[in-house]
């Protein structure tokens, strides 16, 4: 038989456990939503198989990848990247993907190609950019690095973005001279 302390006490964590729970899932359903690096499961995978630790953002060799703060609970301590502060430069120069290689759970995925690669998709600003405008301006082709596929010129020198090419890593945005940039790198939820 349960004693009166027992039976309060398994209320009060049955309670909070609820609590918590529900505060957890409006946490995810609410959090931002980051740049993930290339090869990252789906977010809600991505977020159960991330352990944290930091591997991923040591081994990168061009500082890109940052650690989520207290923004959002359940994102706390995954890895993201800001492209207009430091794109994904695919690790250029190197073999492998240091983020991928270095992670020791199956949170990023292993690619056997540039084109597996889904961490957003970019999007161009019509109304501020300057080949939209009217100015020759090709800086977000040239660093893309699926030219003549993921970015485009029109007839009149005009970049257009292949959604189903583009694999996010934000050179595009990098390089775009406007302040602010008229590219605009969405997540896909997955790397």
């Amino acid at each position: 038989m349960l004693t009166r302390r027992q039976f309060l006490t398994g209320i009060a964590v049955a309670l909070t456990g609820g609590l918590g729970g529900i505060w957890l899932a409006r946490d995810k359903a609410r959090a931002p939503r980051y740049l993930r690096p290339p090869g990252a499961l789906p977010e809600n995978d991505f977020l159960a198989a991330c352990i944290r630790c930091g591997l991923c953002v040591q081994s990168w060799p061009f500082d890109t990848l940052k650690l989520t703060d207290a923004r959002s609970v359940a994102a706390l301590g995954t890895p993201y990247l800001i492209a207009r502060d430091v794109p994904c430069y695919l690790c250029k120069g190197y073999p492998e993907l240091k983020c991928i290689v270095s992670c020791p759970t199956p949170a990023l995925q292993p690619v056997a190609s540039l084109r597996e690669i889904r961490m957003g998709v970019a999007a161009i600003n019509r109304d501020t950019c300057l080949a939209w405008l009217g100015t020759s301006c090709r800086a977000c082709w040239h660093a893309c690095p699926l030219p003549n596929e993921a970015i485009v010129l029109d007839e009149l020198g005009r970049a257009l973005v292949d959604e189903k090419i583009c694999i996010g890593c934000g050179l595009c945005d990098y390089a775009c001279v406007t302040d602010p940039s008229s590219i605009v790198i969405t997540p896909r939820g997955n790397g």
